[in-house]
């Protein structure tokens, strides 16, 4: 993916953004691929918005690629919603253009794995029903908005609550931990069903590499 944008980037002259959801995905060398990340909360509504937003300043043509957790992708503005059709078609262009290099989607993965360090994202959730269900939800919020120092031995560096809004996003019950080695925890309750999610991201230098963990500490 950041060799596609790369060359992109160098046969058009343009600067792209990246709208990214929820999860905690960076591309930790923007820089270096001359674009710009954005996050907004779940859904595909806020990354159209984002969209929206380019046509009016003219730069809709900045806009390069939207994804979510839940593996729904978007390329270009001509579709506002997750498009598997135009995922699919992305995936056959990149094989294309690695296989005229001699190298397989699986040696690429490999190479990006070695250069940012392997990445697993997983997603729990948790079924609350009935308004005492709805209850246990709030309450297990606000005591995750308490003082918690750690997960599972990872501390915690920066806790991000978007209750109050953040980042110009819109007010929602979401909180965010960001813990050390480039890992998170985000949890919020779903908008649709009666469950808590809880979305994990760890990150390690090495495959298969851990570490021995506790339990949480608050």
């Amino acid at each position: 993916m950041p060799d596609a944008l790369s060359r992109i980037r160098d046969e058009t002259g343009q600067k792209f953004v990246i709208i990214i959801d929820e999860w905690d995905v960076l591309i930790r060398d923007e820089s270096a691929y001359g674009l710009r990340t954005i996050n907004v909360l779940t859904g595909f509504k806020f990354i159209g918005e984002q969209i929206g937003k380019l046509e009016k300043q003219g730069k809709a043509d900045s806009y390069v690629f939207g994804f979510e957790e839940s593996y729904g992708y978007l390329t270009g503005s001509y579709v506002r919603d997750k498009d598997g059709v135009d995922g699919a078609y992305m995936i056959c262009e990149m094989f294309s253009y690695y296989a005229i290099k001699g190298i397989s989607l699986l040696d690429k993965l490999d190479e990006l794995y070695k250069a940012y360090g392997y990445c697993l994202n997983t997603l729990h959730s948790y079924e609350f029903d009935g308004s005492a269900g709805f209850a246990k939800m709030q309450s297990i919020m606000q005591a995750f908005r308490g003082d918690t120092k750690e997960f599972c031995g990872k501390k915690v560096v920066k806790l991000l609550d978007y209750a109050p809004g953040l980042d110009g996003l819109p007010k929602s019950d979401v909180l965010k931990f960001l813990l050390e080695d480039n890992c998170s925890i985000v949890v919020r309750p779903s908008g649709t069903e009666p469950k808590l999610k809880t979305y994990i991201s760890v990150s390690a230098r090495e495959q298969g590499s851990r570490r021995e963990g506790g339990s949480r500490n608050s």
